[in-house]
């Protein structure tokens, strides 16, 4: 884990070139790609649920141009229409109030069926992102959307730190009102992990507490997992998700302001 960490340390380095990500262009899909996508989500991801029509219809598009732009490997387990239609929601799940919401650094995702190792590393890990793509166990990705209470989703989980390096890695795709608001709310939230740290006892997982990074990436899956209890439990530290992600999972809008 220790590797894992310095090379992600590595990763969100701030990097001199810095090409802003140009608006993406929403189509709207077939009806039957609209219906067909609904299906396999719904069956899944209770935010979709919670969405309202218009929501459904523009969350959709993004998963579908998500999806497009993206070479999906499977590695032990034979392709299923449902694993990039749920892989590619979790991503627009966590996006969906943002700008750049296509992680367009990333052009390869990598399901394995179960937990793996890499590297030289003798631990297990069920979900990893490395610059030449995102890598989920699909076992545990399920798991994950399977129960809405545990604050454990390695999709999301995953996809926040795939966010973060979007933004602080990648040569393109930048998403400046993002990077603004992360480095808000690194500011804000540095109080919130030294306390944590310091007491060694919080509403997040202890997960939480390896790093700055991990702090984020924790919290993100509390933030859309269980926003209630999140926002009454770590009050300061929700209102930093909602204005660093533009959403407010506890709202059937989502979206705090959609002219971003």
């Amino acid at each position: 884990m220790l590797t894992f960490l310095r090379k992600l340390n590595h990763f969100f380095a701030p990097q001199k070139l810095e090409i802003p990500a140009p608006p993406p262009v929403e189509e709207l899909v077939s009806d039957e790609i609209f219906n067909h996508y609904s299906y396999i989500i719904s069956s899944r991801i209770q935010y979709f649920n919670e969405l309202s029509y218009e929501l459904k219809q523009k969350f959709v598009n993004r998963v579908h141009q998500y999806i497009t732009l993206k070479q999906f490997h499977y590695i032990g387990l034979e392709p299923k229409d449902e694993i990039p239609v749920l892989t590619a929601a979790s991503a627009i799940q966590v996006t969906f109030g943002l700008k750049s919401y296509l992680m367009q650094h990333f052009k390869n995702i990598y399901i394995l069926a179960d937990a793996y190792r890499m590297d030289n590393d003798e631990e297990l890990y069920i979900g990893h992102v490395a610059p030449e793509g995102i890598y989920l166990s699909w076992k545990h990705f399920l798991f994950g959307y399977s129960d809405n209470t545990d604050n454990i989703n390695v999709a999301v989980h995953e996809m926040s730190h795939a966010l973060l390096f979007n933004n602080y890695f990648a040569k393109y795709g930048v998403d400046k009102n993002f990077r603004a608001n992360y480095e808000r709310f690194s500011t804000t939230t540095g109080p919130i992990l030294a306390d944590v740290i310091t007491k060694r006892q919080s509403y997040l997982r202890n997960y939480a507490l390896t790093n700055i990074h991990e702090f984020w990436a924790v919290s993100v899956e509390a933030f859309f997992e269980n926003p209630a209890d999140l926002k009454i439990n770590m009050p300061q530290l929700y209102d930093a998700l909602c204005r660093v992600l533009n959403q407010d999972p506890n709202t059937t809008q989502k979206i705090l302001k959609p002219e971003l």
